[in-house]
């Protein structure tokens, strides 16, 4: 009676688990509240469902979790080298949003995984139509607009979520066989491609088109031909949205204009060219802390000269310290703060994730995908910093290292019976 009742309990926190895992990856796009209530019910769940010793042993064989502790460990021990502990600590904080990823490592059924990327497609789905109704004026939501209908994030990071979304789709549209649903996920394709560059982030679009041609070389046997026919994709998608929508012509122009004005008139005073200000003066003050980095909220510390040289403003400065400054570059925020010690984190925490080698196709394919976007966009921004690039890369970082987990149990039952055999 006690094993009924030990394993209905067991039964009944997994699938609760996993449901909340679907509501978070649902809510992602279009509500921070319901992640987090999603996130407190996880969390909850796997602390009354107990099994600790199983879940310890997954974790403690995982590289990738193994190091995103050792990073986190390693900021809060920078704390001790930062003037302004108060600040560094707050700062620190945000990382708590990591401690998912072991949870859903060891709570994630397999079937529940292609569920788990059907949950985000539908809430990216009804933030697309909140986009769309903002842009063609239907309907108004605070703080957007219809030149930039970027509805429940910021638009850098919207491009980004959009972008991926279109790969998944992509992927959904060569491997499904029903037609009725190839028919479905090709509308919401177009749907979702043509909100990606109706938008104003530029971060997403470049990042998109440069992954673009990678679909090439993962799915086909002849690279180069492969390569060569989704790079043409790529300037047929860039030439219709550079003739069609109005917002991304005149980022592009405008993208062009500062990247002539910085290279012959040594102009850094524009969108692109003030971030090239930030990277030099970054990787400048980077040289004085090498090794283990100047602390957090200590960064603007040794730039002077630079931010003279290159006029940059104090609006990349905080109001909750005065030695803050964003590089708008998570490698090099990185560097200067925690040193060589946290870029070589940083590096492996992708490293690990980049290793695991899925068999499935479609899940592989989506991996390295995901990487790529996620860091082309950490090079314009810092990723880990902003709640809704961290919760991204939570979900389905995640998902990923259970799919490879599953494989690997599955590797191993097979290997176990031909022993028997």
């Amino acid at each position: 009676m006690n094993n009924y009742l030990e394993k209905l309990n067991k039964t009944f926190y997994e699938k609760y688990i996993n449901y909340f895992i679907l509501l978070y990856a649902f809510c992602l796009p279009i509500s921070r509240a319901g992640v987090s209530l999603s996130v407190l019910s996880v969390f909850l769940l796997w602390i009354l469902e107990a099994d600790f010793k199983r879940k310890y042993f997954e974790i403690k064989n995982n590289y990738f979790i193994l190091t995103i502790f050792i990073f986190i460990v390693y900021s809060f021990i920078a704390i001790l080298w930062s003037s302004d502990k108060i600040f560094a600590i707050e700062y620190v904080k945000k990382y708590y949003h990591f401690l998912i990823i072991p949870i859903i490592f060891t709570s994630l059924k397999k079937e529940y995984i292609d569920k788990v990327f059907s949950a985000f497609l539908l809430g990216m789905l009804i933030s697309e139509i909140t986009s769309y109704g903002i842009f063609f004026e239907l309907w108004t939501k605070e703080g957007v607009s219809p030149n930039d209908p970027s509805p429940f994030m910021d638009h850098s990071n919207y491009s980004t979520y959009l972008a991926f979304t279109v790969f998944i789709l992509m992927h959904k549209i060569i491997y499904t066989d029903d037609f009725k649903w190839k028919i479905a996920y090709s509308i919401f394709f177009l749907f979702s491609t043509s909100n990606l560059f109706i938008n104003g982030g530029r971060t997403g679009q470049f990042s998109f088109l440069i992954a673009l041609c990678l679909i090439g070389f993962l799915n086909f046997k002849n690279k180069i031909k492969a390569t060569i026919g989704f790079l043409i994709l790529a300037t047929i998608i860039f030439s219709s949205a550079y003739n069609i929508s109005p917002v991304f012509k005149d980022r592009f122009d405008y993208f062009l204009h500062d990247v002539e004005v910085m290279i012959n008139e040594k102009d850094f005073s524009n969108s692109f060219s003030l971030r090239v200000a930030l990277w030099i003066s970054g990787l400048e003050a980077s040289k004085h802390n090498l090794i283990f980095g100047s602390g957090i909220g200590d960064e603007k510390i040794n730039t002077n000269e630079m931010r003279e040289k290159y006029n940059i403003p104090d609006i990349f400065s905080s109001i909750d310290t005065r030695n803050y400054i964003d590089f708008h570059n998570m490698f090099i925020q990185y560097l200067v703060q925690l040193g060589i010690v946290g870029l070589i984190l940083i590096s492996l925490i992708f490293y690990f994730l980049i290793k695991i080698k899925i068999e499935n196709k479609i899940y592989r394919n989506l991996l390295y995908l995901f990487i790529v976007l996620y860091i082309l966009h950490s090079m314009l921004g810092l990723s880990f910093h902003i709640t809704q690039a961290i919760l991204l890369f939570v979900l389905f970082s995640s998902i990923f290292i259970t799919i490879d987990k599953y494989e690997k149990e599955n590797i191993n039952k097979i290997h176990n019976s031909d022993k028997k055999c």
